[in-house]
C-alpha cells in the first residue's frame, strides 16, 4: 500500500509540473504559471497551487516556455513606437484586452468634417490622428473610449 502511495504521488506532481509555464512579460516581468489555453487576444493561466483562472493579454506576453520540455512559444513581438512616424504599429484594442496592460494619459481627436465627406474617409482619418498621437507620446495601444461625429476620445497603453 505504501509503495502504492508513492507512485500515485510521484504520478501526480509529474502531472503538475508538465503543466507549468514561464510567462515572460515585455515589460521583463517572468511568472511560473499553469497554462489553461490561449484565446485570439487572451492568455488564460492559473497561477501554480490554486485554481482561480486568471487572464491576460497575449499584447503583454512575450513568451511561454514549457518547463517540462524547454519549447519557447513566441505569443506577441514587442511593439516600438519611438516617433509620430511609426504610427502605423500603434494598435487599437478593446477594452477587455488590456489586461496587464499598462494605463497611459487619455487623448482626444478633434476632426472638422466637410460637407460631402464618407463617413468611412473621416472615420479612418480620426483613427490615422489618434494613431499618430500615441506614436508621439510612445504608446503602442489605444482604445476608443467614446466617439461622436466631432470628437474621439480614447485611453493609450503601455507595457
Amino acid at each position: 500500500m505504501k509503495k502504492t502511495g508513492i507512485v500515485l504521488s510521484c504520478m501526480v506532481s509529474f502531472f503538475m509540473s508538465a503543466q507549468t509555464h514561464d510567462l515572460v512579460k515585455h515589460n521583463g516581468e517572468k511568472m511560473a504559471v499553469n497554462l489553461i489555453k490561449q484565446e485570439t487576444n487572451l492568455v488564460y493561466f492559473s497561477m501554480p497551487n490554486s485554481t482561480e483562472v486568471e487572464k491576460i493579454s497575449k499584447y503583454a506576453v512575450a513568451s511561454l516556455t514549457n518547463k517540462s520540455n524547454g519549447e519557447v512559444a513566441t505569443i506577441s513581438n514587442r511593439i516600438n513606437c519611438e516617433d509620430k512616424a511609426n504610427f502605423n504599429e500603434v494598435v487599437f484594442l478593446e477594452q477587455s484586452q488590456t489586461i496587464g496592460l499598462k494605463k497611459g494619459e487619455s487623448i482626444n481627436s478633434f476632426f472638422g468634417v466637410t460637407k460631402g465627406q464618407a463617413d468611412y474617409d473621416v472615420k479612418k482619418m480620426k483613427k490615422r490622428r489618434l494613431q499618430e498621437k500615441a506614436a508621439s507620446l510612445k504608446s503602442p495601444f489605444v482604445v476608443i473610449v467614446s466617439e461622436k461625429p466631432d470628437e474621439t476620445k480614447a485611453v493609450l497603453y503601455q507595457y
